[in-house]
């Protein structure tokens, strides 16, 4: 759950007193938020709780797991313990992060049923994104693919791991992504990176959450603001027609 002082990381000062007074605050926080705090150091996620994770801890907790790569917002606890918490199967899911070079995370051209415009992977010559990788046993992986609407919205891929380069110093040979459907190259050949995720040398342009939600809205035709991301999330088929037009 959000606290209601969660939205000073809205930055626009018109919208985040609009979310802050809305009876359906924690609905446009969970939208306007994404991808969602989360540690930018290596841990495991068990029981609803972050433990830190120490030198060599990986080696065995790895063990029989599949690694995944988190672009968005399956870095983060609070998406973790919506996705896993209350299963029936072990939330234990121990979480590394690293980079990943001549790549970027941008956005997808889709907007999520709760109202946020997700991410996805994109190559970027030169670029070195800050990534995270989820370790998943079989059951977990399983259960990932029904929560990232496979194959409706994400394509479920294998990448060598070359490219990747882990804090903990491990190196996969293969790592799972999950990959947009739709794509992420917007009107004119436009590309948008994620502002907040860190990136060196990136070629794309930056924008937040909200700064992309306004951009769906508005080549819509709609006015921008709570009202239209709760429309989002309410009826699929406004939700539907406002992607088409992106």
């Amino acid at each position: 759950m959000f606290s209601l002082s969660d939205a000073h990381m809205i930055t626009d000062s018109v919208l985040r007193e609009q979310v802050e007074q809305h009876p359906r605050a924690q609905e446009l926080l969970r939208a306007f938020l994404y991808p969602y705090p989360a540690p930018d150091h290596d841990f495991v996620f068990r029981g609803g709780e972050v433990i830190p994770m120490s030198d060599g801890d990986i080696g065995p907790l790895a063990s029989g797991r599949t690694p995944v790569l988190a672009v968005g917002s399956n870095r983060a606890p609070l998406q973790l313990s919506r996705k896993f918490t209350h299963q029936n199967l072990s939330d234990e899911i121990p979480v590394t992060h690293g980079w990943m070079m001549h790549h970027d995370i941008v956005y997808s051209t889709h907007l999520t049923g709760y109202g946020s415009v997700p991410a996805t992977l994109a190559p970027s010559p030169g670029t070195r994104a800050r990534v995270s990788v989820t370790w998943l046993t079989p059951q977990q992986l399983a259960h990932m693919h029904v929560t990232e609407s496979v194959p409706a919205h994400y394509s479920y891929q294998q990448l060598q791991g070359r490219d990747l380069d882990l804090d903990c110093g491990v190196r996969p040979d293969h790592v799972g992504i999950y990959q947009s459907v739709r794509g992420h190259v917007f009107e004119r050949g436009a590309v948008y990176a994620l502002s907040a995720i860190e990136a060196r040398d990136r070629r794309f342009k930056s924008l937040e959450q909200w700064e992309m939600i306004e951009h769906f809205a508005k080549r819509a035709g709609h006015r921008h603001g709570p009202g239209f991301v709760l429309r989002v999330i309410d009826d699929v088929e406004f939700r539907r027609s406002v992607v088409d037009v992106c």
